[in-house]
């Protein structure tokens, strides 16, 4: 969506993190990774931020790269959209699903 005002992207909603946030909650409540582990929120969000949102890349001075995970924040809205679409197939697959 582009701001009809300043003519850029709009940036993700607080409703759409607050419905990512809310996700992320029930799959630290109801899935196990692959080693059979309940894992905090973040540890869900972190491995789905690096699965389907990546990386965000800067140089230093002497040429080398920083690679850092991009934040949702700065997703716009269909950025968020699309990478809240993957995280809940995700956890549809495993039986976790969001209620409207």
């Amino acid at each position: 969506m582009i701001c009809p005002t300043c003519k850029q992207k709009k940036k993700r909603s607080l409703p759409q993190n607050s419905r990512l946030h809310k996700l992320f909650q029930l799959m630290q409540d109801n899935l196990q990774d692959k080693d059979g582990h309940y894992q905090h929120a973040m540890w869900w969000k972190i491995n789905a931020k690096d699965r389907w949102l990546g990386y965000s890349e800067f140089r230093r001075s002497d040429g080398s790269v920083i690679q850092v995970l991009r934040s949702t924040s700065d997703c716009d809205v269909q950025e968020l959209n699309e990478f809240m679409t993957r995280v809940e197939a995700y956890a549809a697959k495993r039986g976790v699903y969001l209620e409207d």
